[in-house]
């Protein structure tokens, strides 16, 4: 029998027992099971120098000081309080006695990750791999540090990383790790890239008409394809730059003649070429002819597109909206007028492509906008519902 620091009433180990006893006055509790068993010969050597026995509420008390402690002994049956105190002893005891280490925390760095390399190198992606770091604790992960201060972080089991870049300049990497205790390795060593320039071209878009009234063209066109992320488009027309599209993939084209014929192209350019984007083919040629000017106007404008919006101010429920405009057989598209509904009740009427509304409530408004003509017919509505703070 091995005895915990007698101190008024004991507490025993029994030896060969798969029961660890705290005996409290009368009282007798199983505090686990297969305990002895589990315990090797030091660690039950070493509990009676610091158990103390617990024969009474207020000797709980002062093993387990502090104000979470105290009411947790006030609210909890005395016999329950002694088996719980019992056990964090006993998993103390344990955790000191076996490992000082873990006691004092892990302060051991992962190995530092070796041989970063590259992989693989375009205008536009930086392939990287490394070999492997090691650590006490099993548990780490890898940051990627870019030279202009960006950090990435990669798991464990990865030892490759792909990073975007541009044909603009140089770059420089390393790595290193860092375990759940917040240890750091030393850094890898580090590689420098230099991406090659970007040469090729976009595709060529295909272009279409959407719409056309006295003295505007509606177009839409496919997207090109191209190595790089970023494309943009310019209208043509008769040959010559009319609309810079940027990344979109409509426009209309202002300011012509009633019943005059155009020629209308399209080209895509990327971001970045050999000292100016590379630039596409021209799309195919669309030939369109303006409408003439009509005293009667009975058809209504097109649906404004895309629309959609958010809370800008939860206390004000403060709502910015935006669409994409409208377009009219014969009312030019910046004279269209726009009627914005909040819940079915007509708030503001204005014109391009947005409005500020102020919601009446929290949780959900459903907003409206229609297109209205100088004719004064009005487009199909589009809607939203936007749930408020």
């Amino acid at each position: 029998m091995v005895r915990l620091s007698p101190e008024g009433t004991a507490c025993a180990l029994s030896s060969g027992s798969q029961f660890l006893w705290l005996r409290v006055g009368s009282d007798k509790m199983v505090l686990s099971r297969s305990t002895d068993q589990m315990l090797s010969r030091p660690i039950r050597q070493s509990i009676s120098y610091v158990y103390s026995c617990i024969d009474s509420r207020a000797a709980v008390v002062r093993l387990l000081r502090g104000d979470w402690r105290h009411n947790m002994i006030r609210n909890v049956p005395f016999w329950r309080t002694a088996r719980l105190a019992a056990a964090i002893l006993v998993v103390l005891v344990s955790l000191l006695g076996t490992a000082p280490a873990l006691a004092a925390g892990d302060r051991k760095p992962p190995t530092a990750p070796t041989n970063l390399r590259v992989t693989a190198l375009t205008s536009y992606n930086l392939s990287l791999a490394w070999n492997s770091s090691t650590d006490n604790s099993g548990s780490f992960s890898y940051k990627v540090v870019v030279g202009n201060g960006a950090t990435y972080t990669v798991p464990q089991s990865q030892t490759t990383f792909n990073y975007f870049v541009a044909p603009i300049g140089t770059y420089s990497v390393y790595i290193y790790a860092v375990d759940g205790s917040g240890n750091k390795s030393t850094k890898s060593n580090t590689v420098s890239a230099t991406p090659p320039p970007d040469t090729t071209a976009p595709t060529s878009p295909v272009v279409s008409l959407s719409g056309v009234n006295p003295t505007e063209i509606s177009l839409s066109w496919s997207a090109s394809t191209d190595d790089g992320p970023y494309l943009f488009y310019q209208v043509f027309v008769n040959g010559s730059p009319s609309v810079d599209a940027r990344q979109n993939q409509f426009a209309v084209v202002h300011g012509l003649n009633p019943q005059t014929t155009y020629q209308i192209t399209v080209k895509a350019r990327d971001l970045y070429g050999a000292g100016a984007p590379n630039v596409s083919a021209p799309s195919n040629v669309l030939t369109v002819t303006t409408a003439a000017v009509s005293a009667v106007d009975t058809e209504p404008p097109s649906a404004p597109g895309n629309l959609y919006g958010y809370e800008v101010d939860s206390g004000a429920h403060e709502i910015n909206l935006f669409w994409t405009q409208s377009f009219d057989n014969q009312t030019p598209q910046a004279s269209i007028a726009y009627e914005v509904y909040l819940n079915g009740v007509l708030d503001d009427t204005t014109c391009c492509d947005r409005a500020v509304l102020y919601a009446t409530s929290s949780g959900a408004n459903t907003y409206t906008v229609i297109a209205v003509d100088d004719a004064g017919n009005r487009s199909a509505p589009a809607s939203i519902t936007i749930v408020g703070q």
